[in-house]
């Protein structure tokens, strides 16, 4: 056998949101499904946070996670103390935030499991903001993420305000006109026989030419 050894095709997706919602669960418990706005912290009186699902129609089956961002634009900022925590949502990221329809259900879901961004200043200033999930093949976002993939082919995330007590960032939803809503972006690897690589048993021989 020559030329053994294996190189890794690396590929970069995007994926844009399909659904979006946020919830409160003071006072009159709310979920808001088709504001222009989403809110991830305190406003006015009440504590909001955010779940966004991001179908994984285009992300190949089998693959090698190495790596998962996600993308928000922050339409205005949150207060001086704000401070932002990513989490899967129901914490695999594999529950759908749409069919869940009670806020006592879908608030706590949005800050359940391990946390992927802890504490971030990002939505202290307005623009567009990225935060890496998970760097690296064992990082839980990318396991989360190839679970998520074959047992349900979509993937969501929760958003909230550490202490859920500070004025928070209020981010473009998919029903802004004009907006630039949330983005899930995978890498991922599949390993590929190089150029010339041959092999040869006696019974099957496989050649790759170049």
């Amino acid at each position: 056998m020559s030329g053994s050894i294996l190189v890794f095709n690396v590929t970069t997706i995007e994926i844009t949101a399909d659904y979006d919602a946020m919830s409160h669960i003071s006072g009159t418990p709310a979920k808001h499904e088709t504001g222009t706005d989403l809110y991830v912290g305190k406003w006015y009186v009440e504590q909001w946070r955010t779940g966004v699902r991001f179908p994984l129609a285009t992300l190949p089956s089998g693959k090698n996670v190495t790596k998962v961002r996600v993308k928000i634009y922050v339409n205005a900022a949150g207060g001086a103390a704000s401070l932002v925590d990513i989490h899967p949502y129901n914490g695999d990221g594999q529950a759908d935030p749409d069919t869940d329809d009670d806020p006592a259900v879908f608030y706590p879901r949005c800050a359940a499991g391990t946390e992927y961004v802890n504490d971030s200043i990002e939505g202290r200033t307005t623009g567009e903001k990225w935060f890496t999930l998970g760097d690296g093949e064992s990082a839980q976002a990318c396991i989360d993420v190839e679970n998520a993939k074959s047992a349900v082919n979509r993937f969501s995330v929760g958003f909230h305000e550490e202490g859920d007590n500070d004025a928070g960032a209020t981010l473009d939803s998919l029903e802004k006109s004009g907006g630039i809503p949330a983005v899930l972006e995978i890498t991922y690897e599949e390993p590929t026989p190089p150029v010339g690589y041959s092999y040869s048993d006696g019974l099957v021989s496989v050649q790759v030419a170049g």
